[in-house]
């Protein structure tokens, strides 16, 4: 009788140490499926690379994480949607710092850039550079920053759109040089490139779209904006080993809206900080010539602080601030 007894208390108490763990699991983040947005339509650079970025998370969670695509006014329409969400954790973005640190200049945002988020990592970022007709007469930078200086309003310069961060590059560089050339914006950084390949403009300012162009021949790159060189082009120097204070930091993240609890922000960010380690996924960002660069929630958000102070400076200088 006593064993019967004993057993039963046993029995007992391993159900309710069952019960306990699964409503202690139950409480705990995430509760239920998590849905990630992405700024861009579907099958650009940033969507394939945060679908994948998702994918490898996805062991670390509980719950489906779930990426569905909100693009509109350059990323502004999926930053606009985090700012509003409930701070639960439970809907979250792929932060574009334009998003943050240079569209809030150029345009109305329903949004506040320093205030309303809750960043939480950086896994990576764009890379662009200058670019001209392989027949042309200009083998180096230097070269051609001298015949647009010496010539003015002879040359033209592609990006895919006013304002862009290649837009802004050409303005500083126009600016620090005392040159007058002109801008043509065009719907896209594939039409942007392929105008200068059909000689419609002299140069092209744009993302890595010319890449292929460079490699066949047709294209000649002259220098890339980034914190440092582009692998596959590892003769072409940066802006900043030219001797420009200038670097396009362009990034990609996850961010959150304002609020978000510290257990949510360390769960989301080891998650993510150990996906983008992910040697797949280094594959795919070295594919696409992006450009692999962690940053912390507090690395990130000096990182932002200090981006928005220099873009609300220069996009006020060249007069494009809205």
């Amino acid at each position: 009788m006593k064993s019967k007894t004993t057993l039963l208390t046993m029995v007992i108490s391993l159900a309710a140490a069952i019960l306990f763990s699964f409503q202690a699991w139950a409480g705990s983040y995430p509760e239920k499926p998590v849905n990630l947005y992405i700024p861009y339509s579907g099958g650009g650079t940033t969507d394939v690379t945060a679908r994948l970025l998702t994918n490898i998370a996805q062991k670390d969670f509980a719950t489906p994480l779930v990426c569905t695509n909100k693009p509109g006014g350059g990323s502004a329409l999926m930053h606009e949607l985090i700012a509003k969400a409930d701070p639960d954790g439970h809907t979250l973005g792929v932060l574009v710092t334009a998003g943050l640190t240079r569209i809030p200049f150029l345009r109305k945002v329903n949004y506040d850039p320093m205030n309303d988020f809750t960043p939480i990592m950086l896994y990576g970022l764009y890379q662009h550079g200058l670019c001209v007709k392989a027949d042309s007469p200009w083998q180096t930078f230097e070269e051609f920053i001298a015949y647009a200086k010496e010539n003015p309003y002879k040359v033209t310069y592609s990006t895919a759109g006013t304002g862009s961060g290649q837009h802004l590059v050409m303005e500083y560089l126009a600016s620090k040089e005392g040159i007058k050339w002109t801008h043509i914006p065009y719907k896209g950084g594939v039409n942007a490139v392929t105008a200068c390949i059909g000689g419609h403009v002299t140069a092209t300012s744009q993302a890595t779209e010319w890449k292929s162009y460079v490699q066949a021949g047709q294209l000649r790159l002259l220098a890339v904006y980034g914190v440092k060189r582009i692998e596959s082009f590892p003769d072409v120097r940066t802006l900043q080993e030219i001797g420009y204070d200038y670097a396009l930091v362009s990034g990609m993240g996850i961010v959150g809206p304002k609020d978000l609890p510290r257990d949510v922000v360390k769960k989301v960010g080891d998650a993510f900080g150990a996906a983008c380690q992910d040697k797949g996924f280094l594959k795919q960002f070295k594919k696409m010539d992006l450009l692999p660069y962690y940053l912390n929630q507090e690395e990130l958000e000096d990182f932002l602080t200090k981006d928005y102070a220099f873009k609300k400076k220069l996009i006020t200088d060249i007069g494009l601030a809205k």
